[in-house]
């Protein structure tokens, strides 16, 4: 990921290069789908929930694009992870096809 430094989508804390980093993938509904940014990795903002979460559209031929996935979180932590997947299950009828 190039020396690109990320932030925990849930938290903010910024995940040095290197530390364990948890994915949670989703399909976002057809019509929200970012077109623009297929193809190529993405970093873009969310809005779920009242919040602005950063996330990565996944790239063409990459393991999450083949299995389904549109856009991954990164998360510093389970505690994190779980938190997130609880705000993006309150959101999934409006955004969501599902959430991994």
């Amino acid at each position: 990921m190039g020396g690109q430094a990320y932030r925990c989508a849930w938290c903010r804390k910024k995940i040095p290069s290197g530390a364990e980093v948890y994915g949670l993938g989703v399909r976002l509904k057809e019509e929200l789908r970012y077109r623009e940014a297929v193809g190529k990795a993405s970093v873009v903002h969310l809005s779920a929930g009242g919040r602005e979460l950063e996330c990565m559209v996944t790239a063409d031929g990459s393991q999450a694009r083949q299995e389904g996935w549109d856009i991954i979180f990164m998360t510093c932590s389970e505690k994190c992870g779980r938190e997130l997947k609880g705000l993006l299950e309150e959101e999934r009828q409006r955004l969501f096809e599902e959430i991994m």
